[in-house]
């Protein structure tokens, strides 16, 4: 065996150690700095306003990134990051960061400055004052059916007049709005593909194309529940869309089953299937996000509108023997609970005014259903095509042929009344959020 000798040793030792002094000396222990200059600390802001901001960082050695963020007492991201590489130190980062999220609480948040020189990283926060936006409506919107493979959709205008917007040939299965990105969504059934559009002005953003079936059938229809939209195809499946057309997930498929209304809870996505070979009918829960199916049951009856009422609970309105039904589901549970019906006729259009009232039309007029006391009222003695409910200012907007009403809730006065270019297929309400 060899033996190193002892001067060797002590020359490794010695080199070694003046190589780790050398690292101790060359690295950076300095962390950058940042003076904040503008906005100042507890400066209040609307939503939809502009952050003048303004910001000086230095380093010792080099920047490597700089970065802007609004993030909650948390320290979560609200909004997107601005974020450059200085070209010097110091560097100057100043500019204008818009609050451009229409969901944005109010509340306190913290603008975030954050430096790095690639070793060290620097934070600095000013707090701000950040006022919700309220919620407004803005225009009805109505989609026409004026001729054969013509869908026109119109906007109401400041003075009270139609403009048709964006025309869709082909079929028609359904359409959806999603206030916060200003989008309006169309399906066919045979073979328009799902396309949104930009409101108010109708541009095309996307399409997703319709896919082949043996049913010679594709969308079966289409719902929004925030922040995605949810399309039933003939396959047996749910599919969620985001905002730009991506497919975030589908549900698990059931085989030889076709879905139709469904609705999106915290937790779920329900929906009601109807059997392809026979009547029989079920609602179906999946996990939301993911779609993993988790049970099915058996319904009588088709349904008509389905509404989350809470993080596991819908409720549903449905017809079975030429009556109407109202009733409650535990997605949680797989639970269904009969609650009221209209029982002289059934439903032919539903809608949500707030997760205690709901409104529906029949054969002998408008009724509207308060869950909390189980009450089903008369609303307006006439029949209506299309409703839709503004919960903002508690009103109710209906479509009777070529003419759409609008009604206080609950005393039903008349408050306005509209020339429709044509019949509506759909009546939707678009709101600043």
């Amino acid at each position: 065996m060899n033996i190193m000798p002892c001067h060797r040793i002590f020359l490794l030792v010695l080199l070694s150690s003046l190589l780790a002094a050398s690292c101790r000396k060359t690295e950076d222990a300095e962390f950058p700095v940042i003076v904040v200059t503008a906005p100042l600390p507890g400066s209040v802001y609307e939503n939809g306003d502009t952050i003048r901001f303004r910001a000086e960082f230095s380093d010792n050695v080099r920047l490597s990134s700089v970065e802007l963020s609004l993030v909650d007492p948390d320290n979560k991201p609200m909004l997107s990051n601005l974020s450059i590489v200085p070209d010097k130190s110091p560097f100057t980062f100043q500019g204008e960061y818009i609050i451009n999220d229409p969901l944005l609480p109010g509340g306190t948040f913290q603008l975030r400055f954050r430096a790095s020189d690639g070793v060290n990283v620097t934070n600095h926060f000013i707090e701000i004052q950040v006022h919700e936006l309220s919620r407004q409506l803005l225009y009805p919107l109505l989609v026409t059916h004026p001729s054969t493979g013509i869908w026109s959709v119109y906007r109401l205008k400041t003075d009270d007049t139609w403009t048709e917007i964006f025309t869709q040939t082909g079929d028609y299965g359904g359409s959806a709005v999603n206030s916060a990105e200003s989008q309006l969504y169309m399906c066919g059934i045979y073979q328009s593909d799902l396309t949104a559009v930009k409101l108010p002005t109708g541009l095309p953003l996307w399409h997703v194309k319709a896919e082949q079936h043996q049913s010679q059938r594709w969308f079966e229809g289409i719902v929004f529940c925030y922040p995605d939209v949810y399309a039933s195809v003939a396959e047996g499946n749910i599919r969620a869309y985001n905002k730009t057309g991506n497919q975030i997930y589908k549900t698990d498929t059931y085989a030889n089953e076709v879905p139709q209304q469904s609705v999106a809870t915290r937790n779920f996505v329900v929906a009601s299937f109807r059997d392809a070979f026979s009547t029989d009918r079920f609602l179906v829960t999946f996990h939301n996000p993911g779609g993993k199916m988790i049970s099915t049951r058996f319904f009588l009856g088709d349904v008509v509108g389905i509404f989350c009422i809470g993080a596991d609970k819908v409720i549903v309105f449905s017809n079975s023997n030429g009556q109407g039904v109202i009733s409650l589901y535990n997605a949680s549970e797989n639970t269904i609970t009969p609650l009221n019906g209209m029982y002289e006729s059934g439903f032919r259009e539903t809608a949500m005014l707030d997760t205690d009232y709901f409104l529906m039309t029949g054969s002998s007029g408008l009724y509207w259903y308060c869950l909390s006391t189980n009450s089903l009222i008369p609303f307006v003695s006439k029949t209506f095509n299309n409703i839709a409910c503004d919960n903002t200012s508690r009103l109710i907007f209906a479509s009777n042929g070529k003419n759409l009403e609008v009604y206080s809730f609950p005393y039903a006065s008349l408050e306005h009344s509209y020339p429709l270019p044509d019949t509506t297929v759909n009546l939707h309400l678009v709101f600043n959020k």
